[in-house]
């Protein structure tokens, strides 16, 4: 990855990595040799360790999620009250993702995206917002989830697939996934949706997909806050070469 530029897929691999395992899910994916590429001029996106800091009644966070995240983010809430996160995020731990995201929706947060909400970020945080904000330029891009088919997922390892998806810290998390849904009332399949085609890999070679404003609501996501319009967020982002999916219900 250059700096800069955020490569779609990452090199064509989704990484979710547990907190008690070395393994990693892994999507299948082709070649990749044809992809456009998504430029991010904001590279505090993709920081490891991430940058987190509170303003004006206003978390930042600008970078990966990681399996520590959700203790930085809760010791900082605690010690001075927010009422929006504002992020950056190429995505990471689901885990911590979810936690932060549990937060979020308890709490009635809103959700500003500054450059990008990517992978975890878009499953979780995003969804879990009470009001969400966009502007032109906010990237919204996922690439899969927990509960997606189990035929996008390699799994590395002394370890077989179908044991690893039997771990319990797996199928503890493929549960936690299922309930947060359940609860902001969203389908499920928003992370996934298009993932569920025989086609997918065809129309979606980069493996990134976003969706429109209109097809947001039908998942169950409102109070989506455009910067200028919602048509003109899609405008944006399809000149950046974001390809937008279709709802499934």
């Amino acid at each position: 990855m250059r700096q800069g530029i955020f490569i779609n897929l990452l090199c064509c691999k989704y990484f979710v990595i547990t907190s008690l395992f070395t393994l990693v899910f892994i999507f299948n994916s082709t070649s990749c040799e044809a992809y456009e590429e998504i430029d991010i001029p904001d590279v505090k996106a993709l920081l490891d360790p991430p940058e987190v800091y509170i303003k004006k009644g206003t978390l930042y966070y600008n970078g990966k999620i990681t399996n520590t995240s959700y203790l930085v983010f809760f010791k900082l809430v605690n010690q001075h009250p927010i009422k929006m996160i504002s992020i950056s995020s190429t995505g990471g731990d689901a885990e911590n993702a979810l936690k932060i995201a549990n937060y979020i929706y308890n709490h009635s947060l809103d959700v500003d995206v500054r450059s990008v909400c990517a992978s975890a970020c878009a499953n979780y945080i995003f969804p879990a917002g009470k009001y969400k904000y966009l502007s032109n330029d906010s990237y919204l891009l996922w690439h899969g989830g927990l509960n997606g088919p189990d035929r996008e997922l390699t799994v590395t390892g002394n370890i077989s697939k179908d044991d690893f998806l039997n771990l319990e810290q797996i199928k503890k998390l493929r549960k936690e996934d299922a309930d947060f849904y359940l609860m902001i009332g969203v389908s499920i399949k928003l992370s996934f949706c298009p993932q569920l085609n025989s086609d997918y890999k065809d129309k979606y070679p980069e493996k990134w997909f976003s969706y429109t404003p209109e097809d947001l609501g039908m998942f169950g996501i409102t109070n989506i806050q455009y910067a200028t319009s919602a048509s003109q967020w899609v405008v944006s982002m399809r000149k950046k070469h974001v390809i937008f999916a279709k709802y499934c219900n």
